[in-house]
């Protein structure tokens, strides 16, 4: 979160006394982004990180919220977020890491990033979740038989 407050020009200050989990802010103090970020999945209803989100969104350039879903329950999170930020007058951007449980474990396998905005979703990316699944030469735009 730091690395990416600092590529945008601003720095992340993280949750203090049950705040917001992480506000990215500029120089100005005006805020960049709130962020929340939680393991359990979000199509949970226990899940409000979203309408967290929501009660401080104009403060914000743009809210984001990151979290993790199983391939089955992903319709369900995507549904679920469209409705609380419908009426939201900046964008939400929603990235989340599917996963299929295997045992306890989670095996990761995407990271999607969407956008909600203006009442209409977007997914704009989708990637293999861990790094070292990444094909380089594709996200790089550079031919593979170089």
């Amino acid at each position: 979160m730091r690395q990416c407050a600092k590529l945008l020009g601003a720095r992340a200050y993280f949750e203090q006394g049950g705040r917001t989990d992480a506000v990215l802010k500029y120089p100005d103090k005006s805020i960049l982004s709130n962020v929340e970020w939680e393991w359990v999945q979000s199509h949970n209803d226990k899940v409000d990180e979203i309408s967290k989100l929501f009660k401080s969104h104009e403060k914000a350039a743009f809210s984001t919220f990151v979290s993790y879903s199983t391939k089955g329950h992903l319709p369900e999170a995507i549904e679920k977020a469209s409705k609380l930020w419908a009426k939201a007058s900046t964008p939400l951007i929603f990235f989340v890491v599917t996963f299929e449980s295997v045992g306890r474990d989670r095996h990761f396998l995407e990271l999607q990033t969407h956008v909600f905005s203006r009442g209409k979703h977007k997914k704009i990316r989708s990637q293999p979740a861990l790094p070292w699944q990444i094909n380089r030469a594709r996200f790089n735009n550079v031919d593979e038989d170089q």
